[in-house]
């Protein structure tokens, strides 16, 4: 990237594409109410102590993270702001 910051698409898309890779599932994308990206995967499995370390640093990526713990199954998230793509040249 050269130092230069990437914008909200180019993020998404290189978060999502990581989370797949690692967890052998495709985000669920949704948009909150500020208007950033929520990618969602589901926790199927314990994931041993290197996934866990690689999974982390991926959500790192992003403006936020978590996870949930709900009824229908626990999942980690990250969120996304919307930044205005950079200019050109």
């Amino acid at each position: 990237m050269d130092g230069e910051p990437a914008s909200s698409s180019e993020r998404v898309r290189r978060i999502s594409d990581a989370l797949h890779k690692l967890t052998g599932r495709p985000p669920v994308v949704d948009r909150t109410r500020t208007g950033a990206t929520r990618l969602s995967v589901r926790v199927v499995e314990q994931p041993d102590r290197t996934q866990t370390l690689a999974v982390l640093r991926v959500l790192g990526l992003g403006d936020r993270f978590g996870h949930s713990d709900n009824a229908r199954w626990p999942h980690v998230w990250v969120e996304i702001a919307d930044r205005p793509d950079p200019p050109r040249n």
